[in-house]
This record gives C-alpha cells, structure tokens and sequence, in this order.
C-alpha cells in the first residue's frame, strides 16, 4: 500500500469515526428537544380555551414543517462541506463555497421563517400571539 493510499485510508476512517459519533452523540438531544417543546407547549396553552390550543398547535406546527426542510437541506450542506474537510488533496475554494452557501441558506431560512411567523399570527387574538410569542422564545439553558 502506498503512501497516499495509507494516509486517504486512515483520513477516511477518522472521518467515519467523528461523523458517527456526532450523529450518536446528537441523537439523544434530538428526542430530549422534542419532548421539552412539547411540554413547555402544553405550559404556556394550558389556561388557553380548546378552541384557542387547537389553534395555536396548528399555527406551531405548520411553522415547524416550513422550517424542516430548510433545516434538511442545511443538514446536507454541512455533510458535504465535513466531507471536503476529507478530501486529499484538500480543496479550500470548495469547502469556503460550501460554508458560504451555508451561511447563505440560513439567511434564507430566517427570512422564510419570519414571513411564516407573520402570516401565522395574522389573525390571532393578541392573548394568542402572546402565548404563540412564548413559544417561540428558546427556553433558559438547563442547570448542571
């Protein structure tokens, strides 16, 4: 085995290794996330009419799968730009591509997100947008 084979074989199971562990190590979170948005949703509609609850929930959601495919696409960028890191010989002009193009989804993603917010709580009382504003607010760091 050459020189370069050798060096690209263990670049490539560093890699694999760091994006395992990164995708074991989040994934844990991910399902904890879930259950404390759900849990701080239930806290701030709780004195809310059904009516009012239903409302807010479906406004939450439809938010939420606007933004998940932002999210989804990001996700790959940030994929192929770890694996350009990878790459031998390494190709800075596509990796500084890559993070710009990044950089450039999550500006979109704000805007997109902040024209779904406004059409959500067009017509929502202000006691409903109150509540919806909480939600929306990220909760305090947890205490060690």
């Amino acid at each position: 085995m050459t020189r370069t084979a050798k060096l690209a074989f263990v670049a490539s199971i560093t890699l694999n290794v760091l994006l395992i562990g990164v995708l074991l190590g989040q994934t844990p979170r991910r399902f904890n996330r879930s259950a404390v948005r759900e849990q701080r949703m239930e806290q701030a509609l709780k004195d809310l009419p059904e009516a009012s609850r239903a409302r807010l929930r479906e406004r939450f959601q439809q938010l939420r799968s606007a933004g998940e495919t932002l999210f989804e696409q990001i996700r790959k960028h940030q994929d192929e730009a770890v694996r350009l890191l990878g790459n031998d010989p390494f190709d800075e002009a596509a990796y500084n591509g890559q993070v710009s193009k990044i950089a450039d989804m999550r500006g979109e993603m704000t805007q997109k997100l902040s024209q779904a917010v406004k059409a959500a709580v067009k017509d929502l009382s202000p006691q409903e947008r109150q509540r919806f504003a909480t939600l929306l607010r990220r909760p305090p760091p947890p205490n060690p």
